[in-house]
């Protein structure tokens, strides 16, 4: 794996793509999943937890709320082609965008894949945005895409 030191602003716009890259693992969304996560988060809206009556809802089928879809990304998304080294920290810096734009039926599997967005100089290190796109196996459109922002650091003196 290529290893690009945080503040080689070059060589890390370089790989900015506007094409995503490999899938990453399948996961399969099941009931149980969907439980625990409204059970931990307190989000028990009935289209994710009561099954009898979400099967006469608008998707037939209970869905994974869409915080959960997105909680999981780190276990459904490919390793990255390239790592960042030599910072001091990495810390997540928020969100560009973020939307849900089809539903993940309890029982489907999903996979994920990202890109490289952008790069910029930081008065605290080196901003980065990748774009996520999680797709259910088989579907063109993908149900949840994300611009995620980080900042790297550089090291304390």
């Amino acid at each position: 794996m290529r290893e690009i030191r945080y503040d080689d602003l070059d060589a890390l716009q370089k790989m900015v793509s506007a094409e995503f890259g490999d899938w990453g693992k399948d996961l399969e969304i099941t009931q149980q999943l969907i439980d625990e996560f409204a059970g931990i988060s307190g989000d028990q809206q009935w289209l994710d937890v009561e099954v009898g009556r979400a099967r006469q809802g608008p998707f037939g089928a209970t869905i994974a709320p869409g915080m959960l879809t997105l909680s999981i990304l780190p276990r459904v998304r490919a390793p990255s082609t390239f790592k960042v080294v030599d910072q001091g920290n990495t810390v997540n810096y928020g969100s560009d965008g973020l939307r849900f734009l089809e539903p993940v039926r309890a029982g489907s599997k999903i996979h994920a894949r990202s890109r490289l967005t952008d790069v910029q100089g930081h008065a605290r290190g080196t901003r980065m945005t990748y774009e996520f796109a999680v797709h259910v196996l088989g579907n063109d459109r993908p149900s949840l895409l994300y611009k995620a922002v980080l900042l790297h650091a550089p090291p304390r003196s």
